[in-house]
């Protein structure tokens, strides 16, 4: 009879002690949370880069924001530092509080997909708008300088929002728990100072040129504005989930999830 039951089972239980199980659920869902995470940390970063290009352009600039040895460079830097240690992200407070997934939940839903575009939108707006502002008094090398630093600094503003799915990034949890995400955003600060001021690396393969203190504080403006944008979409989501909303996307949705 046990062999029997075994085949017919989708899933076998090694071990029915229930703090085991409890273990095994909390592990899934911190799975499941952080691949949604790693899709919301690169996604609008992968479309600010070359969305920021069109727009720039559509706009009336007279030239790419951003030249296509940047594109590569920061598609490159951001998805091996900034994407993955969104990956080991430990499990977020309150993640047992939440009820179950629906079966045929897919991992974009309707408020990931809104978190997604938003992100998108505000990291567009700042990269073109900082190269609108300084497009009179600087460089065309000045003004790859500022694009991308506004790109990748904004890049990490979303990372450090993303971070927590439900919970605020205005709290000291920030610089607790993932340790490998502030390695990465220090590897990719450094990675743009460097190629920012290095001769011959910022002119001739980066076409870009040293910023000055008007410059950088753009770049830290828009890295707040973003940040700031990210946390108060959180904020709505988490009012509009007391109020019942399913703002986790764990209900079945039609549009987005597979028919079971």
């Amino acid at each position: 009879g046990t062999d029997v039951a075994r085949e017919a089972s989708e899933m076998i239980l090694a071990d029915d002690n229930f703090a085991t199980i409890v273990y095994a659920v909390k592990e899934g869902r911190t799975v499941w949370d952080n691949l949604r995470k790693v899709l919301l940390i690169n996604t609008p970063i992968n479309n600010a880069q070359g969305l920021s290009v069109l727009f720039g352009i559509i706009l009336g600039l007279p030239r790419s924001p951003l030249t296509p040895v940047q594109v590569l460079y920061c598609n490159l830097i951001c998805a091996v530092t900034l994407g993955f240690v969104a990956a080991v992200e430990p499990a977020e407070d309150g993640i047992m509080l939440l009820p179950p997934r629906r079966q045929g939940k897919r991992l974009i839903g309707r408020f990931l997909l809104l978190r997604i575009i938003i992100g998108s939108s505000v990291l567009i707006a700042t990269t073109v708008g900082s190269v609108f502002l300084v497009k009179n008094d600087y460089t065309e090398h000045q003004q790859h300088s500022q694009a991308l630093n506004t790109l990748s600094f904004g890049a990490c503003a979303i990372t450090l929002s993303a971070r927590f799915s439900y919970n605020s990034s205005f709290h000291p949890r920030l610089f607790r728990g993932n340790v490998l995400c502030w390695y990465s955003v220090a590897i990719v600060a450094g990675l743009q100072v460097l190629i920012t001021y290095t001769p011959g690396l910022n002119s001739v393969v980066f076409e870009m040129a040293g910023m000055d203190w008007f410059q950088w504080m753009l770049v830290l403006i828009f890295m707040c504005v973003t940040f700031v944008v990210m946390e108060v979409e959180k904020a709505v989501r988490r009012y509009l989930s007391s109020l019942g909303e399913d703002t986790s996307d764990l209900e079945y949705d039609p549009t987005f999830d597979a028919k079971v």
